[in-house]
């Protein structure tokens, strides 16, 4: 596998980072040297830890983001065959958006 590695010169030495595995950051005398400490210590990390994946939507999935209409139809799945109920819902947020339009216009006329 390949990681980037951020290798920057402060005070005289050198400072390798992954940022990949957790910011790990060693330091050297010169470029090589960070970078050599920087291979040793993720190889080591590497192996003192157990890795696992786990699966994602794609938050960029237009189907997928909030409030978009399939995200709006996979919610309402929840009804199937119980569309009475449905209908009951909206008609309560109707009404609670009624009242709040009303409570600001009444708010508005002071």
């Amino acid at each position: 596998m390949q990681y980037p590695v951020i290798i920057e010169q402060k005070n005289g030495l050198y400072r390798a980072t992954i940022p990949a595995l957790a910011n790990l950051s060693v330091e050297g005398n010169s470029a090589v040297d960070a970078l050599a400490k920087a291979q040793q210590a993720a190889q080591e990390f590497l192996a003192s830890v157990t890795i696992a994946t786990i699966e994602l939507p794609n938050i960029q999935d237009p189907a997928l983001r909030p409030g978009s209409p399939q995200s709006v139809l996979k919610a309402l799945e929840v009804f199937s065959g119980d569309e009475d109920a449905l209908r009951e819902h909206f008609a309560e947020i109707a009404a609670e958006r009624e009242r709040e339009r009303e409570a600001i216009q009444q708010l508005n006329t002071l």
